[in-house]
């Protein structure tokens, strides 16, 4: 499967304001509260999640990084959640990525037409959204990437490039290395 995924940054007004939209306008998937680390490679990233809200746990493995395009090819295994910190230690051992975030990620999940919206608030990232269809093939993927922007565009938002998140995730990355 392949996820195709589109960002962008909110202010405080704005994510009320899509949060209002959504809950009269979407299906309410449910809050998706996480704890979560990010293992950064060049060429992938690997993130364990400790899910709050639901009391579970998640592996996950996207075969691209983030600002490198919307399309990831992603692997994912559950686990419960009480094995969170053992599989912290067994990625912090298997191999030695650029580098690990970890934080708190309070989110609420919606489905607004066929898209999977995440509204989100973490420490980095401050409000944010995410916009993501999931795909068999790449095949679809302008379609999706077209359909996410249409979306994105009837809810007044303005969607970050490619080039938008990169910056943003260097300018995070540095902050982590400096100890900020």
């Amino acid at each position: 499967m392949y996820e195709i995924e589109h960002r962008a940054l909110l202010t405080d007004e704005s994510y009320k304001t899509l949060a209002d939209k959504l809950a009269h306008e979407a299906t309410l998937l449910g809050t998706d509260d996480k704890e979560i680390s990010y293992y950064i490679f060049p060429d992938k990233l690997l993130k364990v999640a400790r899910n709050i809200s639901k009391g579970t746990g998640k592996l996950s493995l996207k075969l691209n990084t983030l600002g490198a395009g919307s399309s990831f090819q992603e692997f994912e295994v559950l686990f419960p959640e009480d094995s969170f910190e053992t599989m912290k230690s067994i990625c912090e051992r298997i191999s030695t990525p650029d580098q690990v975030i970890s934080g708190t990620q309070k989110r609420t999940d919606y489905k607004y037409k066929e898209v999977e919206i995440a509204l989100k608030w973490s420490e980095d990232w401050g409000y944010h959204v995410e916009f993501e269809i999931m795909i068999p093939d790449l095949s679809g993927k302008d379609a999706a990437d077209t359909h996410i922007a249409e979306v994105a565009k009837a809810l007044s938002v303005t969607l970050m490039t490619e080039e938008e998140v990169g910056a943003f995730l260097a300018e995070v990355r540095s902050k982590k290395k400096d100890g900020l």
